[in-house]
C-alpha cells in the first residue's frame, strides 16, 4: 500500500465508505475558510503530495519573479559585511550580477528552504505533541498537518510578492518590523521583530487547530503546541541575529 494513500481513523465509527474523495482546490479553500472541518477531512484521507508539489512550484515561480530584488538584498547586505578586503567583496558582487548562476542556485536554496521549514515545524509538532503533551500519532499525520498549514505562509508569500516588486525591498510584508522601525528598536530587534508577521501566526493558529483534530486536544491545547515551537524557532533565530 502507497503510504499517502493510507487512511487514518481518528473515530472508530469511521469506515473506509465514510472517507471522502480527494480534492486540492475544496481542501486548500477549507484550510482558510473551516480549518477544522477540513484538517478533519484530510486526515481521513492521508493525502499531502499535491499540496506539497504545489507549495513548492508556487515558491519557485514567485523566487524567480522578485529574484532581482533578491539578488540586490545579498549584495547589500555583502556590502554592510564589507569587512572582507575589496577585492574579494568585488569578486563576490561580479558572483551574484551572473544570473544564469544565481537563478538556479537561488531557486534550489528557495525550494530546499520550503522543505527545511515545513520539516522543522512536523519535528517540533511532533516533539511537542507527542512527548511532552503526551498525545498519540504518527509522524506522517503530523507531517500532513504541517504540510497543509503551510498554504497559509504561500498565501503570504504571494501577498508579499508584489509588496517587493514595488517597495524594492525583500522586507516588504506585514511584520511587525515595520511597525517597529530600527529608529525606533534599533537594528537587530528590528530584524527580530521582523521575523513575526500577520500571515506567519495565522499559519500557526491554523497548524494548531490541525494539531487538535489529530491528537483529539483542544484547541486552545493544538495552538499552544504550534506557538511554543513557534518561540523556539524565533529563539534560536534571535540568538543568530544577535551574535552575527
Amino acid at each position: 500500500m502507497n503510504p499517502e494513500n493510507e487512511v487514518i481513523q481518528p473515530n472508530p465509527n469511521v469506515t473506509i465508505d465514510s472517507v471522502p474523495p480527494k480534492s486540492l482546490f475544496r481542501d486548500i479553500v477549507g484550510i482558510v475558510a473551516a480549518p477544522g472541518e477540513t484538517f478533519n477531512r484530510i486526515l481521513k484521507i492521508g493525502y499531502w503530495g499535491g499540496v506539497f508539489v504545489l507549495i513548492l512550484i508556487t515558491a519557485g515561480i514567485l523566487q524567480q519573479i522578485y529574484h532581482s530584488e533578491l539578488i540586490d538584498y545579498t549584495v547589500q547586505k555583502l556590502q554592510e559585511r564589507a569587512s572582507q578586503s575589496e577585492q574579494n567583496l568585488q569578486g563576490a558582487m561580479d558572483f551574484y550580477s551572473k544570473e544564469t548562476i544565481t537563478r538556479p542556485l537561488y531557486l534550489f536554496i528557495t525550494l530546499a528552504g520550503q522543505i527545511i521549514y515545513i520539516l522543522i515545524g512536523a519535528i517540533l509538532y511532533f516533539f511537542i505533541g507527542s512527548i511532552i503533551f503526551g498525545g498519540t500519532a504518527r509522524f506522517k499525520h503530523v507531517w500532513i498537518v504541517a504540510c497543509w498549514a503551510y498554504i497559509i505562509e504561500l498565501i503570504g508569500l504571494i501577498f508579499k510578492t508584489p509588496l517587493i516588486l514595488t517597495k524594492h525591498t525583500m522586507e516588504a510584508g506585514l511584520n511587525f518590523g515595520l511597525i517597529f522601525s530600527e529608529s525606533l528598536v534599533g537594528n537587530k530587534l528590528n530584524k527580530l521583530l521582523s521575523l513575526v508577521d500577520i500571515f506567519g501566526i495565522w499559519h500557526l493558529v491554523v497548524a494548531g487547530i490541525g494539531l487538535a483534530v489529530l491528537y483529539k486536544f483542544s484547541t486552545g491545547k493544538g495552538i499552544a503546541i504550534s506557538f511554543i515551537s513557534w518561540i523556539i524557532v524565533i529563539a534560536v533565530s534571535g540568538a543568530l541575529v544577535m551574535i552575527s
